[in-house]
């Protein structure tokens, strides 16, 4: 017989189906859960598996946990991920194996074969067909590798392989196919670093080499030749695309090969993200010697988690006659930062539908100056920009003013590159961001990229505010995740309603929802702000910069093609 090992957490989507697949032919099934918050122990317990709870130690360890911890019995064990199904066809190979003595087997381990689905489709080619994972082991011979991800088991003894494959599909979607693989790369970037500067072998695991076995010379590839060379990106998708064919995939051999060269060139930029200091950057609070308190204006700052931006950007903040911080329940020191500033806190809690964050202060709030600067804790007002201010609130007509951004990106700030603009400081009673009536788009509790439809005209302020997150790119990566499954799901909605357009749209916005699901979006973004908007002039941080909205735009792409498969098609088969 056989005992099976899975690891999860928040599986909901897809435990069901792997479960049902292993039912009536196997021994024991331990469901290793590192605390889901969906119904995943549900499904399981109402099933012959056995649940158990293990605080999170890392890909390699909580198996190895698992593996040393738990009473598996049987000759046999097979590792398997929730979102993988063994097919009938591959379960009558596997009990082939089973159906002869442990001892008659020479072998102490199998490599299996996975099919990947992206979108769908399967992918046939792009070098992940075959995908071979050595999961099914006699007991006891076989221990994962101290590594933090894209971790190995060592076997003491003889492997081979078995060819029907599982399919791998993952029904969680392609934010959490997006949200995984930000949270690898950061995984990858920190091993090829330890790899690099490791003086000898690694304490357990594999040893990279160039004169070992094949996955000895390919790790000692990738951390000592692939990320050194000048785009290590290209050379995947080429590789993946025209080398290893995944052209004949079609339409969705590009979307994947794109997506894993898009996950190579997060490995790239977050190795240079953990050899970059960042300390001296920081911004300067005010001169005390400037006027305080002289502007008419209630800064508002929506804030969750923002111990690391929060300082810096409330102490640009003394001319401002008053600041409110609108806490989503923070769990790090966010409001005592804020309450240290001499900031109102003010809790708020969503119930993930309209009004949002921006748009509840706006109906809840006293406010009793005359105007409001909506200011994210990432963002850092400038001494020109109080002086204009200053300037031209007490005289102009307008009920809104247009606000510029520079951003800084990898410590460097950017003076090239297509322009950030943003409709943020509106007069008190003018009007309220766009009311869209969402059923929890993403899980950000704040406006997205909605507008303030006010009942003047708007104007515009030329001094710019500096825009710079110190909470690093896995943090960027995830907040547009979330904006780009939003952008998508608005898309389908105003599609779904009879067009991309509505009256209170501004041009850009009528211009972007109707080229939002065009294949050229992404690529020409990229080219208007790296070569006709001088971007190339800011170096690599330009190019970088740049190159993650071409993601972004890509990602959203993806995700309303995602959301027009799932309105039109079924699932695919695993029989």
């Amino acid at each position: 017989m056989i005992d099976v090992l899975i690891i999860t957490k928040n599986e909901e989507a897809n435990i069901g189906f792997c479960l049902a697949a292993l039912h009536g032919w196997t021994r024991k099934i331990f469901v290793v859960d590192s605390g889901s918050t969906d119904r995943t122990r549900e499904i399981v317990e109402s099933t012959e598996a056995q649940f158990v709870h293990h605080d999170w130690a890392g890909y390699a360890a909580q198996k190895n946990w698992a593996l040393n911890n738990l009473p598996f019995e049987a000759d046999w064990t097979l590792i398997i991920d929730a979102d993988e199904v063994v097919t009938p066809a591959l379960r009558a190979e596997i009990e082939a194996v089973l159906a002869k003595g442990v001892d008659e087997v020479p072998e102490s381990a199998f490599y299996l074969n996975r099919l990947f689905y992206f979108l769908n489709r399967p992918i046939r080619n792009c070098g992940y067909f075959p995908s071979w994972n050595l999961r099914l082991f006699k007991r006891g011979t076989a221990q994962y590798e101290d590594r933090a991800v894209h971790e190995h088991m060592v076997v003491d003894g003889e492997v081979a392989y078995l060819e029907e494959p599982m399919i791998h599909d993952d029904r969680r979607g392609m934010e959490h196919s997006i949200a995984k693989h930000n949270s690898y790369s950061s995984l990858e970037a920190q091993e090829i670093l330890r790899g690099r500067e490791a003086a000898g072998p690694p304490a357990s695991g594999l040893e990279s080499s160039f004169f070992g076995n094949a996955l000895q010379r390919r790790r000692w590839f990738k951390q000592k030749i692939y990320h050194l060379l000048p785009a290590p990106w290209l050379f995947r998708f080429l590789y993946m695309y025209v080398w290893r064919r995944g052209f004949l995939d079609g339409s969705t051999g590009l979307r994947f090969s794109l997506f894993i060269s898009a996950y190579e060139f997060l490995i790239s930029l977050k190795i240079r993200e953990l050899r970059l200091n960042r300390a001296p950057r920081l911004p300067k609070p005010m001169d005390p010697a400037l006027p305080s308190k002289d502007l008419p204006v209630t800064v508002v700052v929506p804030v969750l988690n923002e111990e690391k931006n929060l300082p810096a950007c409330l102490s640009r903040l003394g001319r401002f006659a008053k600041v409110v911080v609108v806490d989503s329940g923070s769990t790090d020191r966010t409001c005592e930062i804020a309450a240290e500033h001499g900031a109102e806190v003010v809790d708020f809690r969503w119930n993930g539908q309209f009004p949002k964050k921006r748009n509840w202060v706006l109906r809840n709030h006293e406010f009793d100056t005359p105007w409001i600067l909506f200011l994210d804790a990432d963002e850092y007002v400038t001494e020109d920009f109080c002086d204009e201010l200053a300037a031209r609130l007490p005289e102009t007509p307008h009920d809104g003013m247009w606000l510029s951004y520079h951003n800084y990106f990898m410590g460097r700030y950017l003076r090239h590159g297509t322009a950030f603009t943003k409709l943020a400081l509106i007069r008190t009673g003018s009007g309220e961001y766009e009311r869209i009536d969402e059923e929890r788009w993403s899980h950000l509790d704040m406006e997205v990229h909605e507008h303030p439809v006010l009942q003047g005209s708007t104007g515009k302020i030329a001094a710019s505010i500096d825009h710079d997150d110190y909470k690093g790119l896995e943090s960027y990566i995830s907040k547009h995740n979330e904006y780009s499954s939003w952008e998508a799901k608005r898309y389908s909605k105003l599609v779904e309603d009879g067009g991309a357009g509505q009256s209170y749209f501004t041009r850009r916005q009528r211009w972007k929802y109707g080229a939002i699901r065009r294949w050229w979006l992404a690529p020409g973004y990229f080219l208007v702000s790296y070569f006709l908007r001088f971007g190339l002039l800011d170096g690599f941080p330009g190019f970088g910069f740049a190159l993650l909205k071409w993601i972004y735009f890509f990602q959203i792409r993806l995700k309303i093609i995602e959301l027009e498969n799932a309105r039109d098609e079924p699932p695919p088969s695993v029989g």
